[in-house]
Parts: C-alpha cells; structure tokens; sequence
C-alpha cells in the first residue's frame, strides 16, 4: 500500500509540475517582454523577504505532521482531532505574529533596495505580498491530514490545475495592460483558492474532524509537551534555511544592486522549478515513509533509505552535469544575453543545486523520525558562516561570492551533521558502519558526476545552442552520455537493481490491469 500511494501521489505531482514547468518558463518570458529587470529584482527580493517572516512558522508544521503519522496509521481519531485543534489554535498565532513583523517592515524598504528605476506602488506591492502569506496560514494547516494519510496527491492536483489557470490569466493580463499589481492579484487569488479547495475535501472526506473540533478539545499536557520541543527545534531549523536562503537576494540587492537580482531571478525560476519538479517526487515518500518510521524496524528503514538515496543521487546527478552544460544556453536563448551569469556564478549555483537536493532523503527521514532535537544548534552555525563568508567575498568576488558562502555554510554542517544523526539517533544499528558506507558512497558519487558531466560538456561542445530543436538535441545527446556512464557504473549494483525490479513490475500490472479493462470493454 505504501509503494501504491508513493506512486500515485509522484505521478500526479510529476505529471502537472511538468506541464505547469513549461508555461512558467513562458509567463516568464511574457513578463521579461511586457515588465522590466526591476520588476524582477522586486519579486525575488519581497519572495525572499516574506519567506524570512515565515521562521514565525517556528516549524510548527514539521512537528505537528510528525505527530500524526501514527495516529492516522492505527485511526486513533480523537487524537487526531485535538492535535488539529492544536494545529488550527497555533497557525492563527502565526499568522498574527507575521502580519505584525511584516508590517513592521514597511518603514525599512527603501534601506533593502540599492537601486530602483521605474517600479512604482513599493509599499502597496509589499502589502500584497504580505496579505498572501498571512492568508495562507488561516486554511492551509488542514493538509497535515492528507499528508498524514499519504493522500498528499489531492492537494497536488487543486495546486497544478489553478496554477495552470493562474499563469494562462497573468499572462494574459500582462499583454493586454502591462499591470504588476493585477499580475499579483491573480497570483494572490490562485493560491488561497488552493487552501480553499482543500479546507472543503478535507472536510468533506474526514468528517469527525469537523464534528469533534468543535468541543476544543487539545492534547494532554504531557504531548503538548513533547510537541514543544519538537517545535523548538525545528524553529532552528527553518531559521537557518530561510536565513541561508532568504540573504542571497538581500546580499546581492544590498551590494550590487537590484538589476542583478533580476538577473538572478531568471536563474532562480530554472532552479525553484526544476526543485519543485523534484520536489514532487522526493515528497511523494513522505507519507510512506512516515507510515514506515511507525510500523517497522530500524534495519528495514535503512534499506528503503538506501533505495531511496540511490535514487535522487540519480535523478540530481543528471540534472547537475546538464545545468552546466545547458544552464547559460538556455537562459541566453529564452531571456536574452543581457541575462546571462558567468560560467564561474553558473558553477557555484550548480554545485549548491547538488549538495542541497542530495540532503533531501536524510532530511525526509529525519523529519518523519522525529529526530529534530539532535542536530537543533545546527542552523546556528550555518547561518553564520554563510553571513560572514558571503559578506566577506561579496565585496572582492561580486554574485560568487555570495554563492561560495552559501556552499561553504551547508558543506561545513549540514553535510556531515544531518547523516550522523539520522545514522546514530533513528537507524542505530551499527551506525558508524553505516555512516561510513554513506561518506564514502557520496565521495564516489561526486567524482562520478564530474566525470559523466565532463563527458557529457565534450560530447555536446561541437554542438551549437541556435535554436530550440539545437538545444534539445544537446539534451538529448547529454542524457543519452549520462545514461551510458549510469549502466556502466552502477547497472549491476544492489539499488540498480532493485529499482529497475520495481519499475517492471509496476509497468507490468499497470498494462495488466489496462489489458483487463479493455478485455471487459470487449
């Protein structure tokens, strides 16, 4: 059942992030045409600004899913309800607290922006983005029960349909009146639709929550408790990566200027898309995975972890080695020249890439173990080295520096902290073996990405970039490359193996089951 709903819930998110990925690209192209590099520049810069108010959020959400993956796995619904109830409770807290810390920042905004030409309306635009993510917390915290349920595909398909809708009508109506603000009403009006549509099924398919949440009944002190310093530490945890990821934007508006940050947000749309693509994918396990951390043994989630690893090290090795061949000749086709990075800030960006999606599966098991309390001074230490460092080599590097520090913060930590833990606290059995196995494996990887994607440079190097059908072609001779170095390297490995068994066979009782329905139509 957990491998079914992991499936579902990845096809359905891969499938629309797929389709919505291609008309981000041309609503993106649409405002570049219709709307100015400032107006980029502003929508990086108040994006990463309100993500920074959201540490408000103190993880209460990480913390909160955690504790429901065993109730909703045994159908204990009164336990359910009360921690709902807490949830519903907390979230309004939140809310409050990030509409008075933004409004709080309304007076600074002029010190955030170096340079402003021709984006007018600053504080009104704020405002709305302000009012979206204040809005969100109101409805959004009913997903934990979808989640919870590996049901996480029904919020999946409300967010690709009204997405797709959203940027069919931005787009629109930046061609027809070249208005930011309308542009950032119908952002706003998509995403609370989603929270909307979501509050009713929840409802709809769960109806005790509804029955129950109305007696207000909460947790036993000492589960509130516990849930305390569950929060408490993942409150560290989305300081240190909203703080690592929030101040890139900040740092280069600050010292550059915020035409750079334009051009930096071109980047940034490739990167959050092709990290939501992945995303959906990663996050697909999440429920089974927290369905497996309660119901099995340490030795069993180690080999699904193993599985798992093996897998997104495929899928973020081939993605890294075809950024830096396809990154600056994508941007230069679609965008223009004028926004087009160096190699050097191209490479730094790719390397971060990397390094952050090969953490995802440690944090996915971290998450749903519970073990957030272990490696809680963590984010200290990654925020100020990558303060101190990006500071420091801005002023003598420019946008690379900024990019080093962020790399230099997450490989002195977060790259050796986050297995340990995982490794010592949730596999326990002969962990130091295991931790072992694990560095070395990574290493190994690495020097294999370089080489397929040095491999993969010398094999598309004669090809030129011209057109679109070029730059697939690129593509398709660079995947093709990959492939090849992947059998060679790895086809007769354990996990190799393993997953290929698995996709034959899902392949095999989906064409079953498709050739027993069109028999029955016969």
């Amino acid at each position: 059942m957990r491998t079914k709903y992991s499936f579902i819930n990845m096809a359905v998110g891969l499938g629309g992030q797929l389709i919505n990925l291609l008309l981000a690209f041309a609503g993106r192209m649409i405002f570049i045409r219709y709307l100015t590099v400032e107006h980029l520049g502003v929508n990086g810069l108040f994006s990463n600004i309100l993500s920074m108010l959201n540490l408000a959020e103190l993880g209460i959400g990480g913390a909160m899913i955690y504790s429901m993956y065993k109730p909703v796995a045994f159908d204990e619904r009164d336990k359910i309800c009360r921690l709902m109830n807490l949830y519903r409770i907390l979230y309004r807290c939140v809310a409050a607290t990030v509409l008075i810390l933004g409004l709080g920042l309304l007076p600074f905004l002029d010190y955030l922006i170096k340079e402003n030409k021709g984006v007018n309306h600053l504080p009104f635009i704020y405002l709305m983005y302000l009012t979206n993510t204040v809005g969100s917390y109101f409805l959004s915290y009913k997903n934990s029960v979808l989640q919870a349920s590996q049901r996480s595909y029904i919020r999946i398909s409300y967010e690709q349909l009204l997405h797709f809708i959203q940027i069919v009508a931005q787009i629109i109506i930046l061609i027809f009146t070249r208005n930011f603000i309308l542009y950032l009403l119908i952002q706003l009006a998509g995403e609370f639709a989603v929270n909307v549509l979501v509050s009713v099924k929840v409802d709809k398919d769960y109806p005790y929550l509804k029955e129950k949440s109305a007696k207000g009944l909460l947790p036993s002190r000492e589960e509130i408790h516990g849930l305390v310093k569950n929060i408490g530490a993942l409150s560290l945890h989305r300081f240190g990566g909203a703080f690592v990821r929030g101040t890139d934007s900040l740092l280069l508006s600050a010292f550059i200027g915020l035409h750079t940050v334009g051009v930096y947000d071109n980047y940034k749309i490739v990167l959050s898309n092709l990290n939501a693509l992945l995303s959906r994918m990663i996050n697909a396990f999440t429920g089974s995975i927290g369905n497996l951390g309660a119901t099995e043994c340490s030795e069993k989630i180690y080999e699904v972890f193993c599985v798992l690893d093996f897998s997104i090290f495929l899928v973020y090795g081939y993605f890294a080695g075809g950024m830096a061949v396809l990154f600056n000749p994508f941007i230069q086709l679609f965008f223009g020249e004028q926004y087009v990075f160096s190699q050097a800030v191209v490479m730094t960006l790719v390397i971060d890439f990397y390094i952050t999606g090969m953490r995802q599966i440690v944090l996915q098991f971290r998450n749903v173990m519970g073990l957030f309390w272990y490696d809680r001074y963590k984010p200290l230490a990654e925020v100020a080295i990558n303060l101190v460092v990006s500071i420091v080599l801005v002023k003598k590097y420019g946008v690379v520096g900024v990019f080093i520090g962020t790399i230099a913060s997450t490989v002195l930590t977060c790259f050796w902290v986050e297995p340990y833990v995982l490794m010592r606290y949730g596999i326990k059995e002969n962990w130091k073996d295991k931790l072992r196995v694990y560095f070395l494996q990574y290493c190994g990887r690495v020097v294999f990405v370089i080489a397929a994607g040095l491999a993969g440079a010398l094999c598309c190097f004669r090809i030129p970039h011209t057109n679109v059908v070029w730059l697939i072609i690129k593509g398709i001779a660079y995947s093709g490359v990959y492939a090849v170095c992947i059998l060679v390297r790895y086809g007769k490995s354990m996990e190799f193996q393993y997953i290929f068994q698995k996709e034959k066979m899902v392949l095999k009782n989906t064409l079953k089951r498709a050739g027993w329905k069109s028999g029955n139509k016969k």
